[in-house]
């Protein structure tokens, strides 16, 4: 019984997740979330107590389960390229890979009461932390460039959480790949060879 109740609400996560990604937040009825699913109104209800908990549960699920990857990849004993690679090719793929979850943390956050908006927010912080101490242990190192981590670490999450502007995933590009691809940029930029200053422009004359 209790495996059934969390298939169905597994399915019911996935049917809300897209509904709220097609029409929004506020475009979305729990009657609209009931037709979809092919259930009455009222038996929704058995799985969360309102829409905003709905929403709730819906990013807190995902965001700890992201949480709970990092921390696992941010406790291995290995050095900290490694770690970076693994944390990389994790978000990248993760994120990319559930458009309509990764729209709704963009765009219906604040669509949270600011109680259990905090509660999303402080997950969000303990994986920016995970990677911006990467980046200052590998400036530790005299690895990386005098950047700030947090400007290097915000810089990787842009680039992750545009994907849900243009990135198909059933498009000719995994996410898997996308994440490989990202890393490439991130950790090498885009030339073959180093350019610099001037350099960059030189191929034009």
């Amino acid at each position: 019984m209790k495996e059934k109740f969390i298939l169905k609400q597994e399915q019911l996560f996935n049917t809300a997740a897209a509904l709220f990604a097609e029409k929004g937040y506020h475009g979305t009825s729990i009657n609209d979330l009931a037709q979809a699913m092919g259930l009455q109104k009222g038996s929704l209800y058995h799985y969360f107590k309102s829409k905003e908990e709905l929403l709730f549960m819906l990013l807190d699920e995902y965001i700890s389960a992201a949480l709970l990857e990092i921390e696992k990849i941010c406790a291995l004993n290995v050095d900290a390229v490694e770690k970076l690679r693994l944390f990389m090719l994790f978000y990248s793929s993760f994120y990319a890979g559930d458009r309509d979850r990764l729209v709704l943390l963009i765009n219906d956050i604040d669509k949270l009461s600011e109680a259990l908006r905090l509660k999303i927010i402080e997950k969000e912080r303990r994986y920016t932390k995970a990677l911006t101490d990467i980046f200052s242990q590998l400036q530790a190192a005299g690895i990386m460039k005098k950047i700030p981590p947090a400007v290097a670490a915000f810089a990787f999450f842009g680039m992750v959480h545009y994907t849900c502007k243009w990135f198909q995933q059933d498009g000719p590009v995994s996410a898997e790949a996308l994440g490989e691809m990202f890393l490439e940029i991130f950790t090498n930029g885009v030339f073959v060879n180093p350019v610099t200053g001037g350099d960059v422009n030189a191929g034009e004359n």
